[in-house]
């Protein structure tokens, strides 16, 4: 098994324990004691866990934020899901704002003009004649994979887009979307301003989460799109026409 799916999934055992010993992990991924303490140690040098005697804690889970690497390889099916109910919002000779989510960057989007901030879209995706990508330039901010900071914020201020594609840490209906870093925080609020539509992609285990910094209200979204219709009470009623599964 490659480090980066091992990595992966010590994060998504973690999220649900919160706490790991090290014979639980080779027992789980039949891997070498040596191998898994490795592990922990780079994920814990990259601030994703704290290493205890004989395993790991995940960082709380106000500041936890996973890296790009492994969040292109969690619920891939549920963001398919999501981009196909996406697509009937792209429309030819049409621009759009793209942020750095996961989400965003599958997303099919021939004869269009795209501003993003996602390191992984502006790799991933090719300028050609009818398909324009634009980067907004920035500081980079690792390993999250995204372009942050007083450049990038300049640059999206002179451009303006018909529909804003963005992502989440958590969301929940009191406090609607949320982030774990201020940084991008802000280069999303400028996204929204020069935008007309602004749309919500959020895969269902980001529904009900709390995160530390607020991005934007229920009545600052357009559409919510995600995967499946919300386990939680009231969610189907309270937004309404909003919801899109």
């Amino acid at each position: 098994m490659l480090s980066n799916e091992r990595h992966r999934q010590i994060i998504s055992y973690l999220e649900k324990k919160n706490t790991v010993t090290v014979q639980e992990l080779t027992d789980i991924l039949y891997a070498s004691s040596s191998t898994i303490r490795r592990d922990l140690s780079e994920l814990e040098a990259q601030g994703f866990v704290k290493r205890i005697h004989g395993g790991a804690v995940l960082t709380a889970g106000s500041t936890f934020d996973t890296p790009a690497s492994l969040r292109r390889t969690q619920q891939l099916a549920e963001k398919q899901r999501i981009a196909e109910l996406a697509s009937q919002f792209l429309k030819p000779s049409s621009t759009y704002f793209f942020d750095s989510s996961s989400t965003a960057s599958i997303l099919a989007t021939p004869d269009v003009k795209i501003a993003t901030n996602g390191v992984a879209i502006l790799s991933n995706m090719q300028s050609t004649d009818k398909l324009s990508i634009l980067s907004t330039g920035g500081y980079l901010r690792s390993p999250w994979d995204e372009l942050t900071g007083n450049l990038a914020i300049k640059c999206i201020e002179n451009m303006n887009a018909d529909v804003f594609f963005f992502s989440c840490a958590g969301f929940t209906v009191e406090q609607g979307a949320m982030e774990l870093s201020d940084d991008n925080v802000a280069v999303k609020r400028v996204f929204y301003r020069n935008s007309k539509l602004r749309i919500l992609l959020c895969d269902s285990t980001k529904i009900g989460k709390l995160f530390f910094f607020n991005s934007f209200s229920i009545s600052e979204i357009d559409y919510i799109i995600t995967d499946c219709c919300p386990a939680y009470p009231g969610y189907v009623e309270l937004l309404g026409d909003k919801l899109i599964y």
